[in-house]
Formats: structure tokens, sequence, C-alpha cells
């Protein structure tokens, strides 16, 4: 079955439960930018004392178009159901209270049910989202720590470990890239390349993805570090973000001390870290 036919058939069904207020579209379908690859996300409003009622009856009305062969529930008072039918058709659904539809605006959302009237008050765009100032302070940090960990995997020939460090420091660039896109919504890992620009697809694309041997994952983390930290420089400027001098300084020089001269830690600090 199609996501299509799927959305129909759940609006039908729901249509006549009047404890479900609204039933919206988010994600891809809700923003009009979804592909045949796409989950289903929607949103359900439902006062909290009629949510278990909710989660069951969604469950059964699932069970009635196709196996569900994946079920996680997670949280309390805004709920969110995860599911996967038998033929891998995903399916998110979130139950909130209808107080707590608001952070949202008709260009992000599609209305299947909306008895109160929700989406006519919703304004009709969101304005651009900037940088998040903690998120970018915490990625400079972990990516500095993670990164400095390289002396104690190589020194322990960990290099599977290695490995997956690198992967890690990979998305810490990925999410510095995303902080930097300056749209209302910037939708899930999966959407990635409809969000970054060209460049900075082409960018991590290009970044190595080593074999688990000493020289590949060395020069793997100094390759990823010489691009990431200038624009984490840049970034942290920008918002007026201390940067944390002592901790580049010391992970550069033990990087520098315990790995060996090749390749030169210290030309990826802009300020001296010899002396």
């Amino acid at each position: 079955m199609d996501q299509t036919k799927f959305i129909e058939l759940v609006a039908v069904k729901l249509s006549d439960e009047t404890t479900v207020r609204g039933l919206f579209l988010g994600g891809s379908f809700g923003r009009g930018t979804p592909d045949s690859h796409s989950d289903v996300d929607l949103i359900a409003l439902v006062e909290p004392h009629h949510q278990d009622e909710a989660i069951a009856a969604w469950r059964c009305l699932l069970e009635g178009i196709s196996p569900v062969v994946f079920w996680n529930q997670r949280g309390q008072g805004h709920v969110l159901l995860n599911a996967i039918t038998e033929d891998w058709l995903r399916c998110d659904l979130s139950i909130m209270p209808p107080s707590a539809f608001i952070d949202r605006a008709q260009e992000t959302v599609k209305p299947l049910i909306d008895r109160d009237g929700f989406y006519n008050v919703l304004p009709e765009a969101l304005p651009a989202k900037g940088p998040d100032p903690a998120k970018v302070n915490y990625l400079i940090n972990e990516f500095i720590r993670v990164l400095g960990l390289l002396r104690v995997v190589v020194g322990r020939g960990e290099y599977l470990t290695a490995v997956t460090g690198i992967g890690m420091l990979r998305d810490h660039f990925m999410n510095l890239m995303l902080e930097e896109v300056n749209v209302p919504d910037r939708g899930g890992a999966l959407h990635l390349s409809k969000v970054l620009p060209e460049a900075d697809m082409d960018l991590l694309l290009s970044l190595p993805f080593p074999k688990p041997n000493r020289e590949e994952v060395i020069d793997a983390n100094f390759d990823i570090a010489r691009h990431f930290l200038p624009r984490a420089y840049d970034l942290a400027a920008k918002l007026n973000l201390p940067w944390p001098d002592n901790f580049e300084k010391a992970t550069l020089r033990v990087l520098a001390t315990s790995l060996g001269p090749s390749p030169d830690w210290y030309a990826l600090s802009r300020n001296s870290v010899t002396d």
C-alpha cells in the first residue's frame, strides 16, 4: 500500500472518532515535499483523559490496514507511537493535547480532521531558524573531545573503535552544517540532501571512510578536523561564543606528542600550541 492510500484510509477510519479533535499530517507530507521513500508523520490532538483510548484505537486501526511488525511507544502526555507495517510502511503518530499544538505553521502541517479549527489559527509560515548557540557550543566541545580520544584508541590498537569515532566526528560536522542552514524546518536526517547546500553535501561525501588501520584512521581524523575547526571558529565568533582555547590546545598537543609529527596537528589551530 502506498502512503497516499494509507493516509486516506486513516482519515476515513478516524472521521467518526470524536475523541480525536484534530488529525494533521506533519513531516514531509505536511510540508508538501514527500517522495516514495517518505514515512507518514501524523499528529493527533486528544485530551489527556482520552489518550489511552486513542493509543489502543490507533493500534487496532493499523492492524486493520496491514499487520504491524514493529511497534514502539514513548513519552507521557505527549506520546509518540512508531509503527512499521508488514510491507514496511513507516508511520509515526504524535498524540498530544490540543493546547500543545503550537510552534507550527500552515506550511508545515496539512489538516485531515480539524473539528475545532486549529489549523486556521496557525500562522502561515514560521520565521527562519538560526543556529542554536547551546547546540553549537556542544558540537564544538564534543568534536574536540572525540578527536582527543584518537590518542587512546590508537594507543590501544582499537582501530574498529577508531572508525566508529570517525563516524561521530562526521556526524558532528554534519550537525554543525545544519545549524548554519537558515530555514524554519530542517527536516530529518533521511532528508539531508534536500536541506544542506550542494557544496556541503559534496564536502561530506568527500570525507574519508578509512579502513581500521593506524595510518588511515589518523589521517581521517586530521582531514575531518581541518574542515570542521575553521567552520566552527567562524560560527562561534558569529554567535559570540567563547572558543575553548585551552581544551583545543591541550588536545592538539597530546595528539602531536603521542601520534608523531605527521600530520601536523599544531597546524589545525589558529593559535600557537607549541609554547
